[in-house]
Parts: structure tokens; sequence; C-alpha cells
């Protein structure tokens, strides 16, 4: 049955994820620059003013992003093999974690030192989060399946 509670959290987990793509993540503002990053771009709001990272900067943490987008939305229709969805529901959940990781350890460090500031948190930085959780409801009610599964065969 696609109607379970855990195709909702997998699509609002999806729609979480959709909306990184229209929210900034972050804020650098420093001596040197203010940056504004994005999932897909970093933005420098001093005018004429260009930001040093290439067009590979932002690449690994957009492929996750858009990785886990697709597959969440995919894991919604594996219903008839719940091990299976299982499966991918906590690999898009190692993902995130490696996501905000690689935010914390690798970028911010990167963008602070680029613009010589501090970071101000966006409202896209907790969207990570929110989907986090979402994963994690998701498969808890996928484990309450199984269980209710097993137990309805052992009745049989």
């Amino acid at each position: 049955m696609i109607q379970r509670k855990q195709s909702v959290f997998l699509l609002l987990s999806v729609i979480s994820l959709a909306g990184l793509a229209f929210l900034p993540l972050a804020s650098f503002f420093g001596d040197q620059d203010s940056l504004v990053m994005y999932v897909f771009q970093i933005v420098s709001k001093v005018p004429d003013s260009i930001p040093d990272f290439g067009a590979l900067f932002l690449m690994p943490l957009l492929a996750i992003v858009v990785i886990t987008a697709i597959l969440s939305f995919a894991a919604i229709f594996m219903f008839k093999n719940r091990a299976r969805q299982l499966m991918v529901v906590r690999l898009l959940i190692f993902l995130l974690v490696v996501a905000i990781g690689l935010f914390f350890l690798y970028y911010v460090n990167a963008l602070e030192t680029a613009s010589g500031g501090l970071i101000a948190t966006e409202l896209g930085i907790y969207l990570i989060p929110v989907a986090l959780i979402f994963l994690f409801l998701a498969m808890r009610g996928i484990i309450a399946d199984e269980k209710l599964v097993r137990s309805s065969d052992r009745l049989r």
C-alpha cells in the first residue's frame, strides 16, 4: 500500500530537500567579503566581487542533496519490498549525516577563511536535519510494518 505513514514522511523529506534549491544555507560576513552559500552556488554581496570558488567546489554537497531527494522519492514506491525500502532509507540517513558533516567540517571553514568573518546560519541549513528527522520517522514506520507482517505470519 502506498498510503502508509512512512510514504508521507518520505514525501515530506523530498519537499524539505527541494526547499534547499530556494533557500540559502549560510551567510558569511567578514572584512574581505560577504558571501551567501546556496547548495548550487556561492554569491558575493559585495558589488563587482566574484567569489574564488569554482563550480566544482559545491559539487559534493549538491550531489548528496540531489541523490538523497531522488532516492527518497523512489523509496516511496518500494512499498512492496520493505527490506529494500528500509535499506534505502538507512542509506539516505547516512548520506544526510555525511552532508551535515561536510558542511560544518569543510564548507564553513573554507568560506569563513575566504570572507574573513563569521557564519550566520540561514533557514536552508535547518532543512537538512528536518529531512533527517522525516527519514528517521519513515524508518521507524517501515520497521513497524515489518514487525506487523511477521507477527501475522506467525499466527497463520
